[in-house]
């Protein structure tokens, strides 16, 4: 239960470098567990610069463990745990990278986060509300890379993908309002973005989910629109979808083979009554990368996989999955989707 900064009330960090490693499993004492952690604060944490290293090789571990609220507004916050889930008795604990048992809020810099132990390694977590306003994010977990009870994104660039569950997991509502999100879930029954059956909300950016299912977007409260996408997918292969005038839309290489692979994806540039092509396969040139998603690349050579109309604010092409959640499909729609 060792902790490499221990703070009885709030805790500020402005600059300078702070590199913390902890290991060995969580503690029993005072009728709980106490795990091991780079930073445990019992008020709240205001992280505005400098450069922050934890890593937490033990069972339960943490790199940011907050009673309070967590706000991060500039400096880079780089975690790695990699410890197990530990029982004790009726009691278990898992490792996270930053935990909030209040709000958690990133206004800027990078938080790079991985967390790889197995059932409950998350990468970012809020007891709260989780809010991304800017900066950048990439959380790799075994478990969820983002959970909350309620997620906000305005603004960023934001990729996860797990190996074991969902990339994005809100068990309240979820709202998009921008930003530039990469949400990669692992196979049936899992998500690129799970909301349950609460409230999913976009409004902007550009929103790309990937898993063996998705939540489906609410169309009576969003603004832009969406489709979703089932079929299947191969390892490192490209799915593009191509406006009527030859556009690129979206140009997207599949990180993990997807016997039942169902694509979320939102922009801007699906236009009301905008017609679309499908295409797999293929290559792409030029242009830049994030995390497999292209911007201004050039793509040729893929074989169509399906065409459809943005007729509706979430339009269903293919056989999708809503990874056991209503609302998601679970039945072919043809190539034209509805």
């Amino acid at each position: 239960a060792s902790k490499g900064i221990s703070c009885d009330g709030n805790l500020t960090i402005s600059g300078g470098k702070l590199t913390a490693f902890t290991s060995q499993t969580a503690l029993y004492e005072d009728n709980d567990l106490s795990s091991c952690a780079g930073i445990k604060c019992d008020g709240n944490i205001l992280i505005t610069g400098g450069e922050i290293a934890i890593q937490s090789t033990g069972g339960a571990g943490k790199g940011i463990n907050c009673d309070g609220s967590i706000t991060i507004n500039d400096g880079t916050v780089k975690v790695i745990t990699t410890g197990t889930q530990c029982v004790y008795g009726k009691l278990d604990s898992s490792a996270k990278g930053i935990k909030a048992d209040g709000a958690l809020t990133i206004n800027g810099g990078t938080v790079l986060v991985k967390a790889t132990g197995g059932k409950g390694s998350e990468g970012i977590e809020s007891k709260s509300v989780l809010t991304v306003n800017e900066g950048t994010v990439a959380a790799l977990c075994y478990d969820d890379c983002m959970n909350a009870s309620n997620s906000i994104v305005n603004g960023g660039n934001i990729y996860c993908y797990s190996s074991g569950n969902d990339g994005i997991d809100s068990n309240g509502t979820l709202t998009i309002t921008g930003g530039v999100i990469v949400s990669s879930g692992t196979t049936s029954p899992e998500d690129g973005f799970d909301c349950d059956q609460n409230t999913f909300k976009i409004t902007g950016g550009i929103v790309l989910g990937i898993g063996g299912g998705t939540s489906t977007p609410t169309s009576s409260v969003c603004t832009q629109r969406s489709v979703i996408y089932g079929g299947s997918g191969s390892n490192g292969e490209i799915l593009n979808i191509q406006s009527a005038d030859g556009t690129n839309v979206l140009t997207y290489q599949i990180p993990r083979a997807y016997s039942q692979m169902t694509v979320l994806f939102s922009s801007p540039n699906l236009t009301s009554g905008g017609s679309y092509i499908i295409s797999k396969g293929g290559a792409v040139s030029g242009g830049s990368e994030f995390f497999g998603l292209y911007t201004g690349a050039t793509y040729s050579g893929g074989t169509q996989a399906a065409t459809f109309t943005a007729s509706s604010m979430v339009t269903q092409v293919g056989s999708t999955s809503g990874g056991g959640q209503p609302g998601g499909g679970g039945g072919g729609h043809g190539p034209g989707g509805h």
